[in-house]
């Protein structure tokens, strides 16, 4: 099995075209860019919504969870340098199978993104223009749709006249994105703190209890807001000097994180609650308030004191440019998860191909065209916001196997960064991201999940044919079979008679006619998508089945975390059968287990070989 069967050699010609222009600050920037979008704007409010004052310890124990990922990340991209890494690198230790699992996912999230903010910037100046929104669904009217689609062709052409312009304008913005929200902070704390909010209102500092902690952490746009710090490594292969990687990236997360924990605080005081005609402590009415328009802002202009009016025109001009470098970030980041794609093999040739600003050309338009998808879709910010949070986080569950499998398959390679206990950190960030998709809830993680399964047919008719020779009509037959039978069972056993009456009614009652339902649907998908898999690799050459053989704990993921969430806290029952903390602890426990496994399942790949003897790190 030579390496030119695979992709890292065919894309190493297109990598040596990529323009290297990123400095350290740069890096800093774009995590922080990416970052402080429209997660600060929105956030806050909606995090106190859920969990009360005690969202604070949500930011806190979200940005610990977010930091053992980030880690991993930053270890690998200080050795391998690479453009679209978080799609490539699975495919260096663990093959195709999984690689393909982690880009789909990675697709699925990232498209999202620059969409989702433009709808944050549009809601935002619907406090000034009413007619950008439709009142009574707050969703976008014909006007917002023209002003969101405008801003995405803005974030377009911004990265296609090249990384050195969208980064030098990054940078340049990433100064006001900070200092925004951090005179936000010092104003709301100084002009606006009312210190009984924080525990002397009705229900305390944890009105809802421990377990709504975590909750909030997927659900309320907390992880959504952390998940910026992939940018250090997608556009790690343009970097000018790779071992300033890792000091970027720890440095614009680590501001990031103060930020959002000091912004919660500051919000959590700044309530008045005469002003927004809810109950003092009723955290939960907020979502229906005056507040829900721009939180922010209308604390601003609600207080009555003229240096936070004055302040608020700043504070609304941020809300157009926080979320809008959020959102250039994101549609040059969704151009390099298809390049990496096709630098996978996983994708046609073409998605490599550069213009003559040396940015990947294709995947640049459709990141363009796909958004304009995404702004149909889902026309409203909370809409969108979850299900990115719990796809982007499913990628990251290759964060931990991986940095720990290349210690172990190349313990001689040079490293820019090496984390300290390898060991205990891969494992943590294994288990963060086990929790944080869990924690997503069902509501949530059954939608994302069918979305991911929808793309292995993609696996078998294209990867399978062309990577593995297996027969293209095989492939395709199991294909839409796949198709046929996860559409059908997923409406007449799931959505109907599940997922419907939950969104109805709430939660459900313990009922055995659901479990049952549920658990019929698990065993005929678990098979379908085992059984196909293992009946198309028959066809595969004897040397190459590692490749899939090294994805199923990807699929052990997947399965496991489907039936807790349905059965556990965070499901559709009112008396679950796996109470928290149980569950929770569970989680802890299917997560140390499927990292042993990911360890286990990795190997030298020929990608790797190949990434090994051409690897040049610049001083």
């Amino acid at each position: 099995m030579s390496t030119s069967s695979f992709g890292e050699e065919k894309a190493s010609r297109y990598d040596a075209q990529l323009r290297r222009a990123l400095n350290f600050w740069d890096i800093a920037y774009l995590e922080i860019g990416s970052m402080i979008g429209s997660g600060w704007m929105f956030a806050p409010l909606l995090a106190a919504s859920v969990v009360g004052p005690a969202s604070i310890i949500s930011w806190i124990v979200a940005g610990i969870l977010v930091y053992f990922i980030a880690e991993t990340y930053t270890e690998v991209a200080s050795m391998f340098p690479r453009s679209g890494g978080l799609v490539r690198f699975p495919q260096y230790t663990h093959g195709l199978f999984a690689s393909y699992w982690i880009a789909w996912t990675t697709l699925l999230y990232v498209i999202a993104v620059a969409p989702a903010e433009a709808l944050a910037t549009t809601t935002y100046l619907s406090a000034l223009v009413p007619g950008l929104l439709i009142p009574r669904t707050m969703e976008l009217s014909p006007l917002g749709y023209l002003v969101a689609a405008v801003l995405l062709i803005f974030y377009f052409l911004l990265n296609w006249f090249g990384v050195h312009v969208m980064g030098k304008t990054n940078t340049a913005v990433g100064w006001y994105k900070l200092l925004i929200p951090t005179f936000t902070i010092i104003l709301l704390l100084v002009f606006l703190l009312h210190p009984i909010n924080y525990g002397g209102l009705p229900g305390g500092f944890m009105p809802y209890g421990l377990s709504t902690i975590f909750l909030a952490i997927p659900t309320t746009g907390i992880a959504f807001a952390y998940l910026g710090f992939r940018q250090s490594v997608e556009f790690s292969g343009e970097v000018i000097r790779p071992k300033e990687i890792a000091k970027g990236a720890i440095l614009g997360f680590s501001l990031v994180v103060i930020i959002y924990v000091l912004l919660e605080t500051a919000f959590i005081g700044a309530v008045e609650w005469n002003k927004i005609s809810v109950s003092p402590g009723d955290w939960r009415g907020l979502t229906s308030s005056i507040l829900s328009r721009g939180p922010l802002y209308q604390l601003l202009t609600l207080s009555g004191i003229a240096i936070l009016a004055a302040f608020a025109v700043l504070f609304i001009i941020d809300a157009v440019i926080s979320p809008s470098g959020t959102g250039w970030i994101y549609v040059g980041g969704t151009a390099r998860s298809l390049y990496g794609m096709a630098a996978n093999g996983q994708l046609p040739e073409w998605f490599l191909y550069l213009n003559k600003h040396r940015v990947p050309k294709w995947g640049t338009i459709a990141a363009l065209i796909i958004g304009f998808f995404f702004l149909y879709k889902f026309p409203a910010w909370g809409l969108i916001v979850t299900f990115i949070t719990s796809a982007g986080y499913l990628t990251f569950i290759v964060s931990g196997p991986l940095s720990l499998a290349l210690r172990r398959l190349a313990p001689n390679a040079p490293r820019y960064y090496r984390i300290p206990a390898i060991s205990i950190f891969s494992a943590l960030a294994t288990i963060s991201v086990y929790l944080i998709v869990y924690w997503s809830t069902f509501d949530i993680l059954w939608g994302v999940i069918v979305f991911i399964l929808a793309g292995l047919p993609i696996f078998y008719m294209y990867v399978m044919p062309t990577k593995f020779s297996v027969s293209k009509t095989k492939g395709i037959i199991a294909g839409i079979t796949y198709w046929i039978v996860l559409a059908l069972t997923t409406y007449f056993m799931l959505y109907e008679p599940i997922i419907l009456p939950y969104e109805k009614s709430g939660k459900l009652p313990l009922l055995s006619h659901y479990a049952v339902l549920f658990l019929s649907y698990y065993v005929i998908i678990l098979a379908l998508t085992v059984g196909l898999t293992l009946w198309l690799s028959r066809d595969i050459p004897g040397d190459q089945r590692i490749h899939i053989k090294a994805g199923w704990w990807i699929v052990a993921t997947l399965f496991t975390v489907l039936p807790l969430s349905f059965f556990g806290q965070f499901g559709v029952f009112a008396n679950p059968p796996i109470p928290w903390p149980y569950d929770t602890i569970i989680a802890i426990i299917i997560g140390i287990l499927i990292h042993i496994y990911g360890v286990r399942s990795a190997f030298i790949t020929p990608d790797l070989k190949y990434a090994l003897e051409k690897t040049v790190h610049s001083p």
